[in-house]
């Protein structure tokens, strides 16, 4: 076929991707802007139970295995590439500044980033927690002292596996939630377990008015429902509130090179149809740039495959 397949972003679902287009008979040619694939999984250092046939290996490593069959199946990639400019002139056409490249269709894979400071920044005093090596946001890091008190903030996954993993260490956990706990059953089951055993603690329907840093102490204000105020006094603060879909910079080009809108759902992620078609002709999303119930490194190899056979079909009639 010879026909080229720009895919942007190189983590999991980019990756699986260009693999299959590359047996399909396509020239897929992957768009990064960080200095190696990977995705998120190049920034997890625990083990991934979840991917069937690979035992005992951390994200990291598993990232680091499917980079080494890239280069095996030599997949054509360009790293440390920022695309400046996208446009449509009976194909597309993606400028990065070193390098430009004349696609039939475009894969958008850029996946999703945890939630920092944003989050929180209307807060009364949060701007005193950008600085502090007390504070963590990043759901790969889990830096504390033996018999430390800590708080983490958020009840999904990561939340509920930040406590188990940190329930051996820590003094004592204090444990906030907007609602409920909304994480994997396992996990919720093994979070219940510890606040029986009064090792954590859980904060429901939780509203934080202000933190307030003194020496190594943070100061947490906070109100449970509509009960009073209250204060806790904790060495490390986790936060683990979610994630959003890396949709911004590609929109803007979209939207600057007349190629139109891509429609997001209610939660602003990419919106498909089953088979990761976009809402613009030859434009397809894959990975967790489109998948919020679901965000991991099977789902997003699997949505790899799907979007390259979609566009081996709907490019097929023009071969």
């Amino acid at each position: 076929m010879n026909k080229v397949i720009a895919i942007i972003g190189g983590g999991s679902a980019g990756m699986s991707c260009a693999l299959w287009l590359k047996h399909l008979g396509f020239h897929p040619v992957i768009i990064e802007k960080s200095k190696q694939l990977g995705g998120l999984q190049n920034i997890n250092p625990f083990h991934n139970k979840w991917y069937l046939g690979i035992s005992g290996k951390t994200g990291k490593e598993l990232a680091q295995e499917f980079r080494r069959h890239m280069e095996v199946e030599l997949l054509s990639t360009l790293v440390n590439s920022t695309l400046d400019r996208i446009i449509y002139e009976e194909k597309f056409r993606l400028f990065t500044g070193e390098q430009d490249i004349t696609a039939d269709a475009i894969v958008i894979a850029t996946g999703q980033r945890f939630k920092r400071y944003e989050t929180i920044e209307s807060i009364s005093g949060s701007q005193q927690l950008r600085s502090s090596n007390h504070v963590c946001f990043n759901p790969g890091i889990i830096p504390m002292n033996y018999g430390q008190t800590v708080a983490i903030v958020g009840g999904g996954d990561n939340g509920l596996g930040t406590a188990i993993m940190l329930a051996e260490r820590a003094k004592h956990i204090h444990l906030f939630v907007r609602s409920q706990l909304r994480g994997f059953g396992m996990n919720q089951q093994k979070v219940l377990e510890y606040i029986e055993a009064g090792k954590i603690t859980l904060y429901k329907h939780i509203n934080i008015h202000q933190f307030n840093i003194q020496e190594d102490k943070i100061y947490i204000t906070f109100q449970e429902k509509n009960n009073a105020k209250q204060e806790l006094l904790v060495d490390r603060i986790f936060f683990r509130m979610g994630f959003l879909p890396n949709i911004e910079e590609i929109l803007q080009l979209f939207e600057e090179g007349s190629i139109g809108s891509v429609e997001l759902d209610s939660r602003g992620y990419i919106a498909t149809d089953r088979f990761l078609r976009t809402s613009i002709p030859n434009v397809y999303a894959a990975g967790d740039v489109t998948n919020p119930r679901d965000p991991c490194v099977a789902t997003a190899v699997a949505h790899g495959a799907i979007a390259a056979r979609s566009i081996e079909e709907d490019l097929r009639c023009d071969v």
